[in-house]
C-alpha cells in the first residue's frame, strides 16, 4: 500500500513538470487569449487515460500501474481547473464565442478522445 501511494506522488510530481514543460510548447495565453496548452493537455489526457482504462479491462497491466499512472500521473497532468479559470476569464472579457468553442472542444474532444483512448487500449494498443 504504501508503495502505491509513494508512486502516486512521485507520478504526480512527474504528471505537474510534463504538465508545466507541455505549456512551453503553445503561444503564452494572456488573459482572453484561447487557451491551446490547457486544451491540449486534456485532450490528450483524455486518450491516455482511456487507453489505460482498456489496458486494465484486458488486464495488460497491474492494477496498481493503473493508479500510479492513472490517478498519480495524469490527475496532476491534467487539469479541470485551468480549464474552468480560463473559460471564466473568457466569460469576463465577453469572449463568449471562443469560450463556446472551447467547452465544446474541451468536452466533446475529452468525451471522443477517451473513448477512442479506450477502444485503442482494449485493442492492445498495437
Amino acid at each position: 500500500m504504501m508503495r502505491i501511494v509513494v508512486g502516486i506522488a512521485f507520478a504526480g510530481f512527474l504528471g505537474a513538470i510534463s504538465r508545466y514543460g507541455v505549456g512551453f510548447l503553445f503561444p503564452r495565453a494572456d488573459s482572453g487569449d484561447f487557451p491551446w496548452a490547457t486544451l491540449f493537455i486534456n485532450l490528450s489526457g483524455s486518450l491516455l487515460l482511456g487507453a489505460l482504462a482498456g489496458l486494465l479491462i484486458r488486464r495488460r497491466a497491474p492494477v496498481w500501474f493503473g493508479e500510479v499512472a492513472g490517478t498519480g500521473f495524469l490527475g496532476a497532468f491534467t487539469t479541470f481547473s485551468a480549464f474552468n479559470g480560463q473559460l471564466w476569464q473568457m466569460c469576463q472579457q465577453q469572449a463568449y464565442a471562443a469560450a463556446s468553442i472551447y467547452a465544446l472542444l474541451s468536452m466533446l474532444g475529452g468525451w471522443g478522445l477517451a473513448a477512442a483512448g479506450l477502444a485503442w487500449g482494449r485493442r492492445g494498443a498495437s
